[in-house]
């Protein structure tokens, strides 16, 4: 299966993007981005055999709670449609984030977490993030804590 991701145009993508936040988390209307939620992110979609599949969204130079942090790569989102769920393709999706921040550059990846989200959680300890804290009341409509977790990583030397 051939699988590649493919930058997010913006502002033409954004109805694409903000369909795809509902597909994925619907769920949580809180959680949904706005239009202008998405054009400040650098969004990706995840394609697989010519089907949209995923999408994740970065911040480069922030942290989770949005304060800047020079080298860190903030992962907003992360979602893989429904009926592609427990595939493998989260775990590609994480790999292409890992070696997009060795390549940029950065030495630390952040992302957060329903804590109830144990799939994700399990997903970002797979490939060795570290929960760096808990932070009660992140989330509302149901309110949850956030499991915030990072990974430092190895940026590839410059030629």
């Amino acid at each position: 299966m051939t699988v590649e991701f493919r930058k997010a145009v913006v502002p033409n993508d954004i109805g694409a993007l903000c369909d795809f936040d509902r597909k994925v988390f619907g769920a949580y209307p809180e959680d949904l981005f706005s239009p202008k939620d998405w054009a400040e992110l650098e969004s990706y979609w995840m394609v697989a055999n010519g089907d949209t599949i995923g999408c994740l969204a970065l911040k480069p130079d922030v942290d989770y709670d949005e304060e800047p942090r020079a080298g860190c790569l903030y992962i907003e989102s992360t979602g893989v449609l429904p009926k592609y769920q427990r595939q493998g393709f989260g775990a590609r999706m994480k790999e292409w984030q890992i070696e997009y921040a060795r390549v940029h550059g950065f030495g630390l990846i952040v992302t957060n977490a329903r804590q109830s989200n144990t799939s994700s959680i399990g997903l970002n300890q797979k490939f060795g993030f570290r929960t760096r804290e808990i932070v009660p009341d992140y989330y509302s409509e149901p309110d949850e804590p956030a499991v915030v977790m990072e990974l430092e990583v190895r940026a590839v030397p410059s030629t």
